[in-house]
């Protein structure tokens, strides 16, 4: 029996994975589980009562204070622990950092055999907040889930590589490293009812194409820098409504700028969307312009969902969408470039259509979430 291990439900793209695979255990008939070390999210209301979902709300105390933070350790390994036994559950698959750093404390006391999953090319990259010490104790960690656990998943081998480089590992070290892409579920379509209505929803006409981009507005979703391209289209008079769906520390950051640049009647910051799925088969065109990516989930969704993508010149967009056959890709921090390619493209729907489609041909065939859950189990 398995469980899902995922630090929060708020809306992101391992979060959303951790669903899908739960979601998927119960559908083919396995006891499925679901842990969230902190409270109930988002995506909460997203799972099926066919998953048991436990909320531990586990605080862990600051490494700055090793006694509380070694106590907070025990107590919530206890926690965990215990679950793990009352339902049965043979494996753990974590995802992103916080979750993989329980599931080591797990797999070391015995309490289940975990399987971390690693989402970004760039794990230890920490910003400004980031610590010597603590670094060192990151990468040390990961070393031991590489060592210890019975395999380590990497979403691209993207992932997989930078990995190995950031942490000095030779073939042999990383051999429990297995590349298990992303994958997503083929939408039903959407009624052609409820498309207009979202459409309308955000004040689209009939004439107006509709721009959607969607994550947390941090420095490597790059919204600031999608927000100057669109304000290059305005000033060409290309008609656009944009709306960027997602919360986080830039929030009230991109709000001002868009505020600055005059763009309120085209640019809209509506926070999360639980209808991201049918937005994004309202949309006409999706765009990625992040600094960074492993292999972005809503990238894959947005191609699932029938709509063209522009994205950046960057390893974890690049690898899939290929630039003038799956989409179209510009050059990172390129306001300039991308504002050329999303008038290009709004401007030829006769290429939007024929990228969509090989994008979703593409999703069959290489990002089916059947290949993941098969490749998984």
């Amino acid at each position: 029996m398995v469980a899902q291990l995922v630090e929060t439900l708020n809306v992101g793209g391992a979060e959303r994975l951790a669903v899908q695979i739960a979601t998927a255990m119960a559908d083919s008939g396995h006891r499925s589980h679901l842990y969230v070390l902190g409270g109930p999210g988002a995506l909460s209301a997203t799972v099926p009562d066919t998953v048991s979902v436990r909320y531990f709300e586990l605080e862990r105390t600051s490494v700055k204070n090793p006694p509380g933070f070694l106590a907070s350790l025990f107590r919530g390994r206890s926690r965990l622990s215990a679950a793990i036994r009352d339902d049965g559950v043979e494996v753990v698959q974590s995802h992103l950092p916080g979750a993989n750093f329980w599931g080591l404390l797990l797999q070391v006391t015995g309490a289940a055999r975990v399987v971390p999953t690693i989402h970004n090319n760039r794990e230890f990259d920490y910003g400004d907040a980031d610590h010597p010490v603590r670094a060192r104790f990151r990468r040390s960690a990961y070393r031991q889930m590489i060592r210890r656990c019975p395999g380590v998943v990497a979403v691209s081998e993207l992932v997989r590589t930078s990995m190995m480089e950031q942490l000095g590992l030779d073939a042999e070290a990383g051999a429990s490293l297995t590349v298990v892409p992303n994958g997503v579920p083929v939408p039903d379509p959407a009624p052609r009812a409820v498309l207009e209505d979202i459409r309308s929803r955000f004040g689209v006409d009939g004439g107006t194409p509709l721009l959607l981009a969607a994550g947390r507005h941090t420095e490597q979703k790059n919204f600031a820098r999608l927000i100057e391209a669109v304000s290059g289209l305005r000033t060409r008079n290309v008609p656009f409504r944009l709306v960027i769906a997602g919360e986080g520390e830039l929030f009230e950051q991109h709000e001002a700028q868009v505020r600055s640049l005059e763009l309120e009647g085209h640019v809209v910051l509506p926070g999360n969307l639980p209808d991201l799925g049918q937005v994004m088969q309202a949309a006409d065109l999706f765009v990625l312009p992040s600094r960074w990516e492993g292999l972005p989930l809503v990238l894959l969704e947005a191609m699932a969902a029938g709509c063209a993508v522009v994205g950046t010149d960057i390893p974890g967009i690049a690898e899939v969408l290929r630039d003038g056959v799956t989409g179209r890709v510009v050059p990172t921090d390129d306001a300039a470039a991308m504002t050329e390619a999303l008038a290009d493209l709004i401007g030829n729907p006769a290429d939007r259509e024929r990228f969509a489609r090989s994008a979703l041909e593409l999703v069959d065939t290489r990002y089916s979430f059947e290949r993941v859950a098969a490749d998984l189990g």
